[in-house]
């Protein structure tokens, strides 16, 4: 019986390591609970998570620049980290690294020609509804700090 026990014990363990990071899904711009908005100069409205297969994740991301025309793209990384890839060109010199911290807590390093300009922190809460995000860096010669935080759809 305690062999029986420790099989389903350890089959657990494995099974919530090999789960998916709460981040997967959809996430939806919630405006009100987010600070400082305007100093981002792109307001992201949604932000889709998915796995790709079994070593990478993709992020779609929907939003609109300061001019009001749409955005649209979608970036590569590492589900246990490492460099992001885009699958379209991006501005010269632009890099980002995300970092797995623990299910759920990721940082991305933002750069530009190898100068770190950016640090985003993204948690998911405990319950997977809600994800905040922290940003603090440069943007366009102006230190930047703002909360953004997004409903799971």
């Amino acid at each position: 019986m305690r062999k029986v026990m420790l099989f389903f014990a350890v089959l657990g363990l494995a099974g919530s390591l090999w789960a998916a990071d709460p981040i997967i899904g959809t996430w939806k711009l919630n405006v009100s609970k987010s600070k400082n908005l305007s100093s981002l100069g792109v307001m992201v409205q949604t932000e889709t998570y998915r796995e790709v297969d079994e070593e990478n994740i993709e992020i779609a991301i929907k939003g609109i620049r300061a001019d009001g025309s749409p955005l649209s793209y979608k970036i590569l990384f590492p589900r246990q980290g490492g460099q992001v890839r885009y699958p379209q060109p991006v501005e010269e010199g632009r890099s980002e690294v995300e970092t797995l911290i623990a299910r759920g807590n990721w940082m991305v390093t933002w750069m530009q020609n190898g100068k770190q300009v950016l640090l985003r922190k993204k948690t998911v809460s405990k319950d997977g509804r809600t994800m905040r995000q922290i940003l603090t860096g440069v943007a366009d010669g102006k230190p930047l700090e703002a909360v953004v935080v997004y409903d799971k759809q």
